[in-house]
């Protein structure tokens, strides 16, 4: 299942959180302590390799994904869900929306 919440800095520590941009969206700034996972590169194209790179990455928290708006990480979750069999949660509003809660 995926759910969907408000991103929020009282909210991340409860979640491990996989930042899902394209690595030049990277440099932008991530949130402390997000795995970094890209579902696109750079030029667009998918990750082949991304469940497994999730799945080697995963600790005992219940999993959260983000990316600029909320559109590719509810993607990531989707992914995550119907191949690895995991429930997680999208951060609605992506980064945009976490510089705008500051």
């Amino acid at each position: 299942m995926i759910t969907n919440i408000a991103i929020t800095k009282a909210k991340l520590n409860e979640y491990q959180i996989f930042d899902v941009r394209t690595p030049l969206e990277w440099e932008e700034g991530v949130l402390e302590n997000a795995e970094l996972v890209y579902l696109y590169d750079n030029q667009g194209f998918i990750n082949p390799n991304f469940s497994q790179e999730i799945k080697e990455k995963l600790n005992d928290k219940p999993l959260a994904f983000v990316c600029r708006s909320g559109n590719r990480s509810q993607i990531a979750a989707q992914i995550v869900q119907d191949e690895l069999g995991l429930s997680s949660t999208n951060l609605e509003g992506g980064m945009m929306a976490y510089h705008k809660e500051k």
